[in-house]
């Protein structure tokens, strides 16, 4: 009898990977897309508890529209954590990537 390919083997994700990937994959329905202002990604911490919530952002950004945009990022996933009653654990740090501005042409 033949192996499973790899890619069929079962697996389980943790609460916290499930949210994850559920984050990272409705996240662009959050106005934000490629080449705006900042993109969000969504990483597993190191306790079980935590989510690395990743912002690339343009360095001339000011630090008040900074906030809002981290702002969101975090209410979305504290509310997609809420529709699993998984937000009275959850835990999430920022972690801000600046990037250069590209020049326009």
């Amino acid at each position: 009898m033949s192996e499973k390919a790899q890619g069929f083997e079962e697996y389980t994700p943790s609460r916290l990977e499930w949210l994850i990937v559920m984050l990272n994959s409705m996240i662009q329905y959050a106005n934000t897309v490629p080449g705006n202002d900042v993109e969000y990604m969504y990483t597993l911490g190191g306790d079980g508890n935590t989510i690395v919530m990743r912002m690339r952002h343009f360095d001339d950004m000011s630090p008040e529209y900074l906030k809002t945009l981290e702002d969101t990022g975090k209410n979305f996933a504290f509310t997609l954590a809420k529709t699993y009653n998984w937000d009275s654990w959850i835990n999430i740090q920022t972690q801000l990537v600046p990037i250069d501005r590209p020049q326009k042409k």
